[in-house]
């Protein structure tokens, strides 16, 4: 059965120079076949965008009202191509009013999807606002940043900082950007250049940078290897995942204002010697004054080059109108140009990307906005930057001074400009000068290099590719160990059990439910809590009523957690309304208890967290974070503070987040303040054996000081299989055929992945090892962990005709070989292995070095008849023996947790009782 195509919402700002990036990403995704792509903007830009999308295409426009006359807008004002510039900042403020059309769009959508979110939103760089609506509807959010890392990064450090305030000389430095050299306040466009804090510009850009905080990723139009300097500063500022997915361009752009088409433009430049054409043009919304308009046609003609130059009227004059040659240009210019053919004039608009990939183009005169940059540097094209405004001074900076593609001629639209020293810089750059010779060589270099950025091949993919590959990786990935919290909610029955997930996962988690709903609803004789979020639709359900209680809170990075508090109402109500005979509400983990605080206590609700981990590896984990004991440490191994009964921990055994933590990181301000709220919780539940797992039990009795209840072993015995990879019955028959003990079962469970190194030496492994096994493969890092696997890409040539095996098993009752990822997996490892004896460790994480020779050796240690493997099989089966005990450990401990739960509604009960 074909994958349905996941949806894609994309939002860019009201600008040419936004929305033309945007639309090449549009197109990219579109390439993949994988998804529809929902493109929103306002009705006039949603016009101009219709005739570039073909009508078969998966790309669907879709406007959203927007009405600028309360900002002091004239009628029709959607575009910054369409204002005068004095009133782009109103357009800005204007822009804020967007966010209830774009939150009732969304919940639109999700209506038409059957309550399926979109997979992503990714929205410009001023619609950080966007981040909150994209969480509460489930959707991943990322903002798109159609400019260059490193000339992005110094403008939005001098808007949040604004260092030339009270400066007594021309030059300064940005304060938290100090990789970046010296900046001159010629160097500022003029908006910056007048903020003082409380002009608009500064109160919007200093409301709406900060956001991007707020979502769960950054898209950079740029090339790691060419912009890490600035990639890194967002990374560091940010604090969260930056992907450099450029170049994106577009390679046919609208041409219904082309003062030109492309046939003559070529057949004009075919007519000229290789490198000897200097291309001009200052972008689509940028236009110089009339005397700076008058020099550089005169630089022009006295330097002797042949030269293609956009047009507009100057300054001051509507950059639409009809250009007048005669009163902008030196007399006579225009003729003596067409009677030489040395010079092209073309009026608003020309081929760019045609012009600049012609072998007879030199050269490229330009403001050097971010797609210019790209599109010339991606045919290996030199630069002369003439910056104009926003982030192009800071291009200019990067180019000239880090890469050396670029040098600059003057700067903004108001400097004094001479004719003789423009021909110099156009002679330095054009002609066979040692300058302008090691310009084009690094140029050229810089094309390959973004060449191999976005190559991809059988073997090899750029780093381009792989950020893409990463940062749809991302998006796929749902909220974990839902399947053990859907259990538990079919274990209580007769009582309401809150699931905590996403919204975005009430698709499938649906489905899941409604395979155990009837044991709730059948096996009930008591109320079930109905608290639904208004923007969803269950009036088709059977029996009229969802037979499932379902309340979602996003929880999959910390900084989400402060939109939780909405859904609240939502709770409340439901437990008012419903009175249900018996209220117990278990959310999972911590992640719902500054939504619940203490007000269920006034419902009379029992209060119990419920954590589908290991006792031992989540206390591990809980003191990692509380107490950040790597910090400061000279050695590379530490011991716990308040749970000395661990081991030493090594610093490979920390996940990255936990590795880069501060207490200033969002991970720890999040969790340091959220994990001690488990004290305010009746009791704790977790999905462990008494016997097995007693030293971390004891760790959250003494450190929590209240009842812990080991329910387990809480496992989900039919999953959902609309992915399976293979049949139970298939694989049933495949063991039959196999050996005792003679099979190994290798998964990495349902969102981790090795990489593609790791992957190839484990396969290695399996073949030298001479096992038998079952192994279930996903993509390595960097790909689209839900696509196709590609088994002759990542794995050894040849080996799965060699292997003839198939992709998935199930298998109960064995000892582990660990191979931990994340979180608290590592100390899951360490329980299994130095306290059980049940596991031994291969690896860890998925950046470690492992070489299929150590693999083997731990493989046979734990599968061939060695004294370690019999004695690891012997432990392993006493384990299973707690479960098969119908009044075992785990019985007893449920059967106290609802005993105490219904001890609360009964002493709830009496006082109600007695107030009557």
């Amino acid at each position: 059965m074909s994958r349905r195509k996941e949806k894609i919402v994309m939002f860019p700002f009201m600008a040419q120079g936004h929305i033309i990036p945007f639309l090449a990403l549009a197109h990219q995704l579109e390439q993949t076949k994988k998804y529809t792509i929902t493109f929103v903007n306002t009705s006039l830009n949603i016009q101009k965008l219709r005739p570039s999308i073909p009508a078969n295409s998966s790309i669907h426009l879709l406007e959203i009202p927007f009405d600028g006359s309360g900002y002091g807008l004239p009628p029709g004002t959607e575009n910054t191509d369409s204002i005068p510039y004095h009133l782009i900042g109103n357009l800005f403020h204007a822009s804020l009013s967007l966010k209830p059309s774009f939150r009732k769009l969304i919940s639109d959508l999700v209506k038409e999807q059957n309550g399926h979110p979109p997979l992503c939103i990714i929205t410009g760089i001023f619609y950080g606002w966007c981040a909150e609506i994209a969480h509460e509807f489930g959707a991943f959010h990322a903002i798109f940043c159609g400019g260059g890392a490193f000339g992005f990064a110094c403008y939005t450090s001098l808007w949040f900082n604004l260092p030339h305030q009270n400066k007594n000389s021309d030059e300064f430095t940005i304060p938290d950007f100090p990789e970046a050299s010296k900046i001159h306040v010629t160097q500022l466009a003029e908006n910056l250049r007048v903020a003082n804090g409380s002009d608009h510009f500064s109160l919007f850009l200093q409301h709406v940078l900060p956001e991007w905080r707020n979502a769960d990723g950054i898209l950079m139009n740029t090339v790691e290897e060419l912009d890490g300097v600035g990639l890194e500063y967002f990374r560091r500022k940010i604090g969260k995942p930056v992907w450099p997915i450029g170049p994106v361009l577009l390679s046919n752009r609208c041409q219904d204002q082309a003062g030109i088409t492309p046939e003559l433009c070529r057949n004009w430049l075919d007519t000229k010697p290789a490198n000897s054409v200097l291309y001009i043009s200052f972008g689509s919304q940028n236009v110089i004054s009339a005397p700076q308009m008058m020099e550089l046609a005169k630089a022009l003609e006295a330097s002797g080059k042949n030269f293609i130059w956009v047009v507009r009227p100057p300054t001051g004059f509507d950059i639409n109108m009809e250009f007048k040659a005669t009163e902008w240009l030196p007399e006579g210019f225009v003729e003596r140009m067409k009677d030489s053919e040395r010079g092209l004039l073309v009026h608003k608009w020309a081929p760019q990307v045609e012009i600049l990939s012609h072998k007879s183009v030199s050269a490229f005169l330009s403001h050097c906005g971010w797609n210019s940059v790209l599109e010339s540097l991606s045919q290996g094209v030199p630069l002369i930057g003439w910056p104009m405004a926003a982030e192009q001074f800071y291009n200019v900076m990067l180019l000239e001074e880090q890469i050396g593609v670029c040098v600059e001629v003057a700067r903004g639209k108001s400097c004094e400009v001479r004719h003789e020293e423009i021909v110099k810089k156009i002679m330095l750059v054009m002609d066979e000068t040692e300058k302008g010779k090691e310009m084009r060589k690094k140029a050229s270099d810089i094309r390959d290099m973004v060449m191999d950025a976005v190559q991809y091949e059988k073997d090899l993919k750029g780093s381009s590719v792989k950020a893409m590959d990463e940062f749809l990786n991302a998006a796929f990935l749902r909220q974990e160990e839902t399947i053990s919290q859907v259990h538990q909610a079919w274990r209580f029955a007769a009582v309401a059990a809150l699931v905590e997930s996403t919204w975005g996962d009430a698709h499938s988690m649906g489905r899941i439910l409604e395979e155990v709903g009837n044991g709730v609803v059948y096996y009930a004789s008591m109320d079930i809590l109905l608290a639904y979020p208004p923007h969803r639709d269950y009036s088709d359900r059977s029996h009229g009523h969802a037979p499932w209680a379902y309340i979602g809170v996003d929880h999959n990075l910390p900084d989400r957690y402060c939109s939780v508090r909405g859904h609240a109402p939502w709770v409340y109500t439901g437990i008012d309304h419903n009175s249900p005979d018996l209220l117990l509400l278990v959310p999972s983990k911590v992640c719902l208890l500054r939504l619940l605080d203490l007000r269920l206590h006034e419902f009379g609700a029992f209060h119990a967290i419920f954590s589908g981990c290991g006792a031992f590896g989540f206390a591990c984990y809980y003191s990692l974070w509380l107490n950040l004991p790597h910090q400061n440490k000279n050695s590379d191994e530490f011991t716990l503070p308040d749970f000395p009964e661990a081991s030493t921990i090594h610093i490979t055994q920390l996940s990255e987040n936990l590795k880069e933590a501060d207490c200033r990181d969002l991970f720890s301000v999040f969790l340091q303040n959220v994990l001690p709220e488990c004290t305010n919780a009746d009791g704790i539940l977790l999905n462990t054996v008494e016997e097995l797992d007693k030293v971390g039990l004891e760790y959250f009795q003494r450190k929590i000081g209240k009842p812990v209840w080991p329910i387990g072993l809480v496992l989900l015995s039919n999953r959902s299989q609309d992915q399976a990879g293979i049949t139970s019955e298939l694989c049933r028959n495949w063991l039959d055929k196999k050996t005792v003990n003679s099979v190994l079962y290798i998964s990495f469970g349902s969102q981790n992945v090795i990489s593609a190194p790791q992957m190839m030496e484990l396969a290695k492994t399996l073949e030298a090892s001479g096992k038998n096994f079952i192994w279930v493969a996903r993509p390595p890092i960097g790909f689209d962990i839900n696509m196709e696997f590609k088994a002759t890409e990542w794995l050894p040539e040849g080996f799965e005709e060699r292997m003839k095996d198939s992709e998935r098993g199930f298998y109960h009752g064995v000892p582990l070989i660990g191979w931990p990822m994340a979180a608290e997996q590592f100390y899951n490892v360490m329980l299994l292995e130095e306290q059980i004896g049940v596991c031994v460790e291969v690896a860890r994480g998925k950046s470690c070095v492992v070489r299929h020779e150590g693999i083997v050796k731990k493989i046979m240690l734990v599968m061939d008849e060695t004294e370690k493997g019999k004695e690891m099989r012997d432990v392993v089966m006493d384990a299973v023996q707690y479960e098969k005990d119908l009044k075992g450990s785990s019985v007893k401990a449920m059967d106290e947790f609802l005993d105490a739960a219904l001890m609360i509604q009964e002493g709830t009960k009496r006082e109600t009782d007695c107030e009557v």
